[in-house]
């Protein structure tokens, strides 16, 4: 019997991107880095708790290089409690993409699985 069924339309793949962040309105800008992308969303730290629903303008890149993408994301879900216990910081999060140009995210995916099938 199943336990959950997983409803993503886009395959997703583990591995680390550069991210800076803001939220909406804000003139803050935090930089962290991706858990796991697809071509829908990604999950990454915060270094803020956020509520769900908050709009993030953000660009994630790979060092060095010019393959970035900018677009504007919804914070979907966020753990309630902090991962990093000592600080209180680094809340995981899924993030929903709302006006990302796929060709760039699909560029960025191929650099990550590339870099999996290193590993």
């Amino acid at each position: 019997m199943p336990i959950g069924t997983d409803s993503r339309l886009f395959e997703r793949l583990e591995g680390e991107l550069a991210v800076r962040y803001s939220p909406r309105g804000s003139d803050r800008e935090f930089c962290t880095t991706t858990k796991n992308i697809s071509g829908g969303g990604a999950r990454m730290s915060l270094l803020k708790k956020l509520e769900p629903g908050t709009v993030l303008d953000l660009e994630m890149f790979r060092y060095n290089t010019d393959l970035k993408v900018r677009c504007s994301a919804k914070v979907v879900w966020i753990w309630d409690e902090p991962m990093d216990k000592n600080d209180e910081q680094h809340f995981e999060a899924g993030i929903q993409f709302q006006n990302a140009h796929l060709l760039y995210i699909g560029k960025l995916m191929n650099y990550l699985e590339k870099q999996n099938n290193l590993s």
